[in-house]
């Protein structure tokens, strides 16, 4: 009896264990990307209105690159989007992740009136588990997606864009 439960739990603990490790949220990273990094840092905005919401601009600058390397996106502080090359420096990388400014909902309590009220957009599992200063570099090359995480990021000042009200500029 004892050697029956042991050929039953035996393969069961390590099908439990390959199922565990399979299933696994981390993603690999790379270390040794073929770029160095000279310079990550990140500046966090806000609009003077809030129907315009917030954000946060990152800014990767790269000493070197490799050719074929395409830097396509960044996750950062729960967010992620696509990078943008800079068109004078293409050593020079800038991302803006953008908090969405938070919409009006019509709450009654008949629910038939709150029938054209938009779906919350349930965002899927962030990728990443990251620390605040943290960031994942995704990147492509010979058509193959790769993760480089950037453990410190630079902060810099924030960026205050002013409301204007439109009484005075007609004035």
């Amino acid at each position: 009896m004892t050697s029956k439960k042991f050929t039953i739990l035996f393969p069961s603990l390590v099908l439990l264990s390959v199922l565990f490790s399979c299933t696994s949220n981390s993603k690999i990273f790379e270390e040794n990307p073929p770029f160095t990094l000279n310079d990550v840092t990140f500046q966090n905005w806000f609009s003077g209105a809030q129907e315009f919401g917030r954000g946060i601009h990152v800014f990767l600058e790269m000493e070197t690159i490799a050719q074929d390397v395409l830097i396509d996106s960044i996750y950062f502080r729960g967010m992620a989007d696509v990078i943008q090359r800079d068109t004078n420096n293409p050593l020079k990388y800038i991302a803006n992740l953008k908090t969405m400014a938070k919409q009006d909902v019509i709450m009654h309590e008949n629910p038939i009136k709150e029938i054209n009220n938009p779906v919350p957009d349930i965002k899927k599992d962030f990728l990443f588990n990251l620390d605040p200063m943290e960031a994942v570099i995704s990147y492509r090359k010979n058509n193959k997606r790769y993760y480089y995480k950037v453990t410190h990021l630079n902060e810099i000042e924030p960026l205050n864009y002013p409301s204007t009200n439109s009484r005075e500029n007609n004035n």
